[in-house]
């Protein structure tokens, strides 16, 4: 496909001189949607049809513009340009015999704003029970103050809902930490094998409380280097949410072995539980993002665990990743650096 102008068409040359100045995703057309000029952006992005603009949102906005002799404004929501997903397309004719077409990429803008609507509507969520609770509790243990047994048992619900609210505002701390890159206080070598073994015996109460049988398997013999509690509250994080959507029989399976990438551990957490449509898997590390937004409100949950996770994974060198089939169960797999300090070793049939 041939982009560059003919000579002879002088004002077309200015034209595109003017365009090639903004930059960005930009097209100039005749009036039947054949491309006369598109910047680099747009020709890796677009696939023409004998020189002609096939993308039907565009090609939309152009002929519109076309017929109204107007400056047309379009967002939408596209899957065929590329990484952008909510865009804005702009055209106009210029000349009398060309369409500028313009697309800005709005899709950080858009997730940032559906983040904070998760956030607010989340949080609130979250907040409205316990808060209740705590005016209910109240009211109960006013009404029973000369009978002991009574306050005692109200106390320790009180105590209950405090936690919750005390483990909500420390998994946003803990975010919050880990995005803004506040170092940590105590970095030390850590021994995966601990690493598992802290995290699931962190997690047993939840598991035995929802039915799940809950195994480690260790395949590797090794360090990592960071912030232990982080670390072992990241993977915790991981196994929690494997029980979470596990049904009851089922099992949850912690297994560390040498990662595929040189000078790595991976440490999988497999589940056989409710599994991750394919269009959530790309969404399910974000902020307050939760797969089940009905289901989560019924049992709990901010929507943080996944991304703290990601998060603490980042600041450590390593990363997160999650292979899932819906109705077959997820497979979690944390993957860190190996500390250079020891030569680690696979140990073979190793299991808890």
């Amino acid at each position: 496909m041939n982009y560059t102008p003919p000579g002879s068409e002088k004002a077309l040359g200015h034209v595109i001189a003017t365009v090639r100045a903004f930059g960005g995703f930009t097209l100039v057309l005749t009036k039947r949607q054949k491309i006369v000029y598109a910047s680099p952006l747009a020709r890796s992005m677009i696939t023409p049809d004998g020189g002609f603009l096939t993308h039907p949102d565009l090609v939309g906005v152009a002929k519109e513009a076309w017929s109204s002799r107007e400056h047309v404004v379009r967002a939408c929501q596209v899957s065929t340009l590329g990484p952008f997903k909510e865009i804005v397309i702009q055209a106009a004719v210029v000349e009398a015999r060309w369409i500028l077409v313009t697309v800005t990429d709005r899709t950080d803008e858009v997730q940032a704003v559906q983040i904070r609507r998760d956030f607010v509507s989340n949080i609130g969520h979250e907040m409205r029970t316990p808060v209740t609770s705590i005016g209910l509790i109240a009211q109960a243990l006013s009404s029973c103050a000369n009978d002991p047994p009574a306050v005692e048992h109200f106390a320790k619900r009180l105590a209950h809902v405090a936690r919750r609210l005390e483990k909500m505002a420390d998994g946003m701390l803990s975010l919050t930490n880990v995005q803004d890159g506040t170092p940590s206080e105590t970095v030390t070598r850590i021994h995966v094998n601990d690493l598992v073994d802290k995290a699931v015996f962190q997690a047993m109460e939840a598991a035995h409380t929802k039915g799940v049988k809950l195994k480690s398997k260790k395949r590797f013999d090794g360090y990592v280097s960071g912030d232990e509690e982080a670390l072992v509250t990241a993977l915790e994080n991981l196994i929690s949410n494997a029980i979470h959507y596990s049904p009851k029989g089922s099992r949850v399976i912690v297994s560390s072995e040498l990662g595929e990438i040189e000078g790595t551990v991976s440490i999988h957490v497999i589940d056989q539980g409710i599994g991750i449509n394919l269009d959530e898997i790309d969404r399910i590390f974000e902020r307050f993002y939760r797969t089940d937004q009905g289901r989560s409100r019924r049992t709990g949950g901010t929507g943080l665990g996944l991304a703290i996770v990601k998060n603490t994974a980042l600041s450590h060198g390593g990363n997160v990743s999650v292979d899932s089939q819906l109705g077959s169960g997820s497979t979690f797999t944390l993957t860190l650096p190996i500390t250079q300090e020891e030569t680690p070793q696979v140990k073979k049939g190793s299991s808890k």
